[in-house]
Order: structure tokens, then C-alpha cells, then sequence
């Protein structure tokens, strides 16, 4: 499938070169340190201080774009398959020219634009029916992330720990997630991109069982301890302004506590196109399927928004 999507892509990047070139063919601003402009979106204003934030929408598929639930294209267990809300929002304190500070507060909705549901799945059914449109605040992040070059390839790493406070999560005995993420871009052209990125994940819980009904229920089971994924993305810009992704997993593993085992999500792969209205507000229109199982009723649609004033 990958090999299919990086023939066509620089057969067509060869083309969008030729039309792009006396836009796309500027002197790297060192004060900005990265030229990519998805890199640098993602790594917020050239301020001193600044306004940083993400948000993400996950919704239908595309036979029902609309609806209030998402197909669980894979097959993730424990994973409610409900369209959502969500979002970091905070500042940003640039140190130097390569380093940055940020403090950041999540957002969050479950069905943000749904008064009703009438569900099969009564997991689905229960969390819709005790959150639907609520809004919430909560989860306090703080990162550090570095903007550099090895050579020609472009880099950004970041290093987080997130403080879980959502009661839904505090239930499950979550108490924090530290992180490591890292991503690369290499310019084939002046219109073309090949990129990619790690991210590794580490979970740290408070409690190993809950109450229920008053029964005492083991949780450990279903603790993720360490999680571990990749992708390799092709990127072409038709304008400076405009570019448009494909994306594919390289793996994605998750072990749980108790056991050196590890489990192996199903790859997913990723149509997105992003258009940057300046160098640090863009949106981005995608849509996520398995390439073994190609099915309209089997794609999640969703939308990524990065503005940082």
C-alpha cells in the first residue's frame, strides 16, 4: 500500500515542483530555525510569549459523517466509539531561538453536536448519555520541545508529562503520562516532503481496583503500562499555503502491566490535507483507514486545528 502511495506521490510532487517553485524557493529564516511548514506550525509563534493550542474533532464515518458514533476501525478494546472534542490549550515560552517551554490545560467534549443517540453499544450508550455536550477543562500539561537540524533533516522533539484529573480517568486509577515524541522532515524539492514521527508513552496509575455494585473489581488488566508507535508520511505542498499528506502506521504496540508482552494495534493510514492561513494558524481535513479493510462505513473523518498567537 505504502509503496502504491510513494510511487504516485513523487510522480505527482515532480509536477507540483515545476508549478510551485517561485513560491515554494525561499532562504531558511535561521531566526525560525525549521522551513517546514507543518514543523512549524507545530512548534507555535516566533513570540517570546505566546498563545499555544491544538484541537482536535474525531468524527463519523463517511457514509454517516454526521452521526454520533465512529466505527472502531482498530478494533482497540476498552476505547469508547464515540465522535469527540478535544484540545490543549495554554502559552508558550520561547528560551532561545531552539528552545521552548509550554503549559497547557486539556479540553475535552463527548459528542459535542448530539442531543441524542440510540445505540446497540451500551458502553457507547452510557458515557453519551452522562456526557453528551458537556465541556470540560482539566488534564494540566507541561513540555519541552527543541526545533534543529541534523544536516538537511528538520527536527522536533518534545518531552511531556500529563497529570490526569478527569474523573472518567481517575476511576481507572490513571494518575499521570509521561512522554517522548519526536518529528522529522527531509525536502526532497521545492514542493515535496518526506517525514515522520515516534512517539513512545509511559503510564503511572494510583490504584489497581475499583467498586462496582460493591464488588471488588481488578483494573490491572486493562492498565496500559508503556505504549510505542510510528508513521511515515509523504508530504506535497501544491502551494506554499496548501499541502497534502499520506500517512501510514509503522507500527503501533502497547504493553500492559503485569506482563512483558506487548499487543499490536491494527496500522492505520491517513489522507489529510492542511491549509496554513500564516505560518502559525493551519487546518486540517482527514480521514483514517485500515488498508487491509478499505470500507466507507469502515473510515474515521476528523479535523486538527493549530493556532498559536
Amino acid at each position: 500500500m505504502f509503496k502504491l502511495i510513494v510511487v504516485i506521490f513523487i510522480s505527482l510532487s515532480a509536477n507540483a515542483a515545476t508549478v510551485s517553485e517561485t513560491k515554494v524557493d525561499k532562504t531558511i529564516d535561521k531566526a525560525e530555525i525549521l522551513e517546514n511548514p507543518t514543523l512549524k506550525v507545530e512548534s507555535g509563534s516566533l513570540k517570546k510569549f505566546s498563545f499555544y493550542s491544538k484541537y482536535v474533532y474525531s468524527g463519523g464515518d463517511l457514509v454517516e459523517p454526521f452521526s454520533a458514533e465512529k466505527p472502531n476501525i482498530r478494533d482497540l478494546e476498552n476505547k469508547p466509539n464515540l465522535t469527540s472534542f478535544a484540545g490543549a490549550v495554554g502559552l508558550k515560552y520561547r528560551m532561545t531561538k531552539f528552545d521552548n517551554f509550554s503549559f497547557q490545560l486539556g479540553l475535552h467534549s463527548t459528542s459535542p453536536f448530539h442531543d441524542s443517540l440510540d445505540s446497540d453499544d451500551a458502553t457507547n450508550q452510557l458515557i453519551f448519555d452522562e456526557n453528551k455536550g458537556k465541556v470540560g477543562s482539566d488534564d494540566p500539561i507541561i513540555s519541552y520541545f527543541r526545533t534543529y537540524y541534523i544536516g538537511e533533516l528538520q527536527n522536533i522533539s518534545f518531552v511531556k508529562y500529563q497529570y490526569v484529573t478527569r474523573d472518567m480517568y481517575r476511576d481507572l486509577g490513571y494518575k499521570g503520562i509521561f512522554s517522548f515524541s519526536h518529528a522529522a522532515a527531509y525536502r526532497l524539492n521545492k514542493a515535496a516532503y518526506i517525514a515522520g514521527s515516534f512517539t513512545y508513552e509511559n503510564y503511572a496509575y494510583d490504584k489497581s481496583n475499583m467498586y462496582y455494585n460493591g464488588y471488588k473489581m481488578s483494573l490491572r488488566e486493562s492498565q496500559a503500562e508503556h505504549k510505542l508507535r510510528a508513521n511515515l508520511s509523504a508530504e506535497m505542498y501544491f502551494r506554499r499555503n496548501l499541502s497534502f499528506r499520506l500517512i501510514t502506521d509503522l507500527f503501533s504496540r502497547t504493553q500492559m502491566r503485569d506482563t512483558v508482552a506487548s499487543e499490536e494495534a491494527k496500522l492505520q493510514q491517513t489522507i489529510a490535507a492542511t491549509y496554513f492561513f500564516t505560518r502559525d494558524i493551519s487546518i486540517a481535513p482527514n480521514i483514517k483507514f485500515i488498508a487491509e479493510d478499505i470500507r466507507a462505513d469502515r473510515t474515521n473523518i476528523g479535523l486538527t486545528l493549530n493556532l498559536n498567537l
